[in-house]
């Protein structure tokens, strides 16, 4: 039976079924795109089994031409099917081809595949191990300048346009690094090692990223950072840990401005800084910093400072509003050394001329003719520290512009100053020890904007003259041998016109013989003078007022000082008992009248404390006569006495016995309106016919002439027991006057004792 064939959609006869024909056609459109799919996951296969040695090849073979650099690798594994990148064994050279520019042991990237269909560039790891950097800064040039210069592109860049891709990177890590940079232009090098970074994500994007980084340096110290920063606004707040530090790695760039040899220190930070990179100046920072041993030398690798420790606290920092706030600013162990030549001193070729004024000086070009600008109020800088201490200081001064060098040490500074700021009034205190013994004690009141104005005080004890001979070798030919220094001096600068008050106590000075080889700067005789201004203790004190114009060139301190005690010495010379009189007076309240009470016997304790004090004095001067004189109101003194005479036997009468020395003052307190003190004295009045107040009729009762005489014995008694007073501590009675009864006018119920002095040439 013959079989039907079907016709094809062209009309021609098929063999096979319809329906048979319409599985073959759904197998064969089944079969191809998997044919296609397996030659596709075929060829991938291949190409993620070849990529690696393929694409190690072709970088290593074209990396000249790839990143303008020859670059090595060990091995290089690509895995598509991760989305992951290995490098091992990595090596770049410099441009020169011969030295090594980057290494590193290994650098593992993995990529999330997928996201890329949402255009997004997501990195999930990055990972670097043991990578050694070489930056080497010629100028502006680095040793990659040329690598930026291949890729830069000469089209230029639309800052508007965003891109429409996203890029998130995460848990970026940098293990074991090292970094070395050198600065071939000034020859420095900075070594860091053990440099570990960790970033756990940047997305450029709204969200902020977390940078924290960590590393060692070559020298010692390491330096932790961590950095919040918003892609978005450009926002950054870095917080920067640095321990240990060593400064002498920046003595390079010092010495481009500092004549120096070198610097060092140690170096610790711990700051906060936050800002706009939009806005480079809009920094706000605060923190601490602090410098350990930190010392520098000249070109001659002499000391020239050190400073054990240097603490600043940094309060607030705002770079836009030029506003700089610190809080306790400490030196401790500060050591420095000045000296004066004729001509430089120790700092005056510390820095470096600058070119621009040398070239303005060449030309003659003086301040007068440079063009001065009005500055901004605005844009002034706020500048201010809370506190200053410099602690556990020393400084030593040497003038070498003499025949003999001096050398002055002082020890144990310390230095308070609170509030400074630039345009505020300041006030210094100041503490020292000179030499070996010498106490030093100064404030300084002034403002820095205004040096015309200012006082200065200063307080000296007990520093050794010795110390100051060269000075006065230099002036006036003499050594000094011997002797203590104290000095109170009190200056005023006002418009530049210095005015000082200088009060000198010299002890045991002694004064060698004279250079007669050598000119003094004034010829005067200092021994004799000495030895008219001490007193038999070897002291001396007198009053040393200097003036002058500050601004004057010819104004110097040690020259008006040593014209100033030339002057005094020769008329110490000339008139000497007039100077000593003058130096005696100087103590006017040791010498003031002394207030007695009327009644009392006796010299109190305050009169015999002031009784001692002029008879130390007396001392001191054994060529001085003290005169003693009285001044005492008699009818007042009678009254008294007449008064206490009445009353003492008012209390006889009442008590049946006379008072003892013990109950004298309970005499002194009856009163004079006690009704029945008044009833005892007027019976006693009456019969005598006394009249007036109480007290009148009680120097009537007592009879007037025996008062008088009561009241003179005493006079007498008081003279006798002063002079008592001064023999019995050494002063001999032929230095002591006693004058007749002054005229002085005394207060209601005081007598007075007066002292006046006499010279007498022994």
């Amino acid at each position: 039976m013959p079989v039907a064939k079907s016709l094809d959609s062209e009309g021609n006869a098929s063999k096979f079924p319809p329906r048979k024909r319409k599985r073959i056609v759904l197998k064969a459109a089944v079969k191809i795109p998997l044919i296609i799919v397996g030659v596709l996951f075929g060829l991938f296969l291949l190409l993620a089994i070849f990529i690696s040695p393929i694409a190690e090849y072709i970088i290593e073979k074209h990396s000249k031409e790839i990143c303008h650099r020859i670059v090595t690798m060990d091995d290089l594994t690509i895995n598509l099917f991760r989305g992951s990148v290995d490098i091992e064994g990595f090596k770049a050279l410099e441009e020169n081809d011969k030295d090594v520019f980057i290494t590193f042991d290994e650098l593992y990237v993995n990529m999330s595949l997928y996201r890329l269909l949402g255009k997004t560039v997501r990195l999930d790891e990055i990972t670097l191990n043991s990578p050694d950097i070489v930056v080497i800064q010629n100028g502006r040039k680095f040793n990659f300048t040329d690598i930026i210069e291949f890729y830069k592109s000469d089209k230029p860049k639309d800052k508007d346009k965003k891109s429409p891709w996203e890029v998130d990177l995460r848990n970026i890590t940098i293990k074991k690094g090292k970094i070395v940079y050198r600065d071939a232009q000034v020859k420095s090098k900075f070594d860091l090692r053990e440099l570990a970074i960790a970033v756990p994500r940047i997305y450029f994007s709204t969200q902020k990223t977390d940078i924290g980084l960590d590393l060692k340096f070559a020298d010692g110290g390491d330096l932790a950072v961590k950095l919040l920063y918003g892609l978005e606004n450009n926002q950054y707040n870095l917080d920067v840990k640095l321990h240990n530090f060593a400064l002498s790695s920046v003595t390079p760039y010092l010495t481009q401005f500092l004549n120096i040899h070198s610097f060092d220190g140690r170096l610790t930070t711990s700051l906060n800084i936050q800002g706009n990179m939009d806005h480079i100046l809009d920094v706000v920072g605060k923190g601490d910093v602090s410098i350990a041993n930190m010392y520098a030398t000249d070109l001659h690798d002499k000391r020239i400072g050190k400073v054990d420790k240097l603490d600043v606290n940094i309060k607030n920092v705002d770079v836009k509003n030029k506003i700089y706030q610190l809080g306790n600013v400490t030196v401790n162990g500060l050591t420095t050394t000045y000296e004066q030549f004729a001509e430089t001193h120790t700092f005056s070729n510390l820095v470096k001329g600058s070119q621009t004024d040398d070239a303005a000086e060449e030309k003659g070009e003086s301040d007068s003719t440079k063009v001065k600008t009005e500055a901004d109020p605005s844009a002034r800088v706020k500048f201010s520290i809370d506190n200053i201490a410099v602690v556990n200081s020393a400084f030593t001064y040497i003038d070498h512009t003499m025949r003999e060098e001096a050398t002055i040490p002082i020890t144990n500074i310390n230095v308070q100053m609170q509030n400074f700021a630039l345009d505020n009034p300041l006030a210094l205190k100041l503490n020292a020890l000179i030499g070996e013994t010498g106490e030093l004690h100064a404030d300084w009141t002034g403002s820095l904007s205004d040096f015309k104005n200012q006082t200065v005080n200063v307080f000296i004890k007990n520093v050794k003259l010795p110390i100051g001979s060269p000075y006065c070798m230099e002036y006036l030919s003499y050594p000094i041998e011997d002797g203590v220094l104290s000095l109170v001096s009190r200056s005023t600068i006002k418009d530049n016109i210095i005015t000082s008050k200088n009060k000198v106590d010299i002890f045991n000075c002694v004064v060698g013989k004279k250079n007669k080889v050598a000119k003094p700067e004034y010829n005067i005789p200092l021994r004799a003078g000495i030895y008219v201004l001490s007193d038999r203790k070897g002291r001396i004190q007198f009053d040393l007022p200097i003036t002058g114009d500050l601004s004057s060139p010819n104004f110097s301190y040690r020259k008006i000082i040593f014209k100033a005690i030339g002057n005094l010495l020769v008329k110490i010379v000339a008139a000497p008992f007039d100077l000593i009189a003058k130096s005696l007076g100087k103590d006017s309240d040791i010498f003031a009248d002394i207030q007695y009470d009327i009644r009392p016997q006796g010299l109190g304790s305050e009169a015999a404390d002031r009784l001692n004090k002029v008879a130390d004095a007396m001392k001191e001067k054994p060529e001085l006569v003290l005169t003693l004189q009285q001044s005492v109101d008699i009818g007042e003194n009678m009254k008294a006495y007449a008064l206490f005479n009445v009353k003492r036997d008012y209390f006889e009468q009442k008590n049946g016995r006379k008072p003892s020395l013990d109950e004298f003052e309970d005499v002194l307190k009856i009163k004079n309106t006690d009704a029945k003190f008044v009833d005892y004295v007027n019976s006693k009045a009456e019969p005598l016919h006394a009249v007036g107040d109480i007290s009148q009729k009680c120097v009537a009762i007592c009879g007037p002439e025996v008062v008088e005489a009561q009241v003179k014995s005493n006079i007498e008694r008081r003279y006798q027991s002063v002079v008592n007073h001064f023999t019995t501590q050494g002063i001999p009675a032929s230095r002591l006057k006693v004058l007749e009864l002054g005229s002085k006018q005394t207060p209601p119920g005081k007598t007075l004792l007066s002292f006046g002095i006499d010279m007498v040439e022994e």
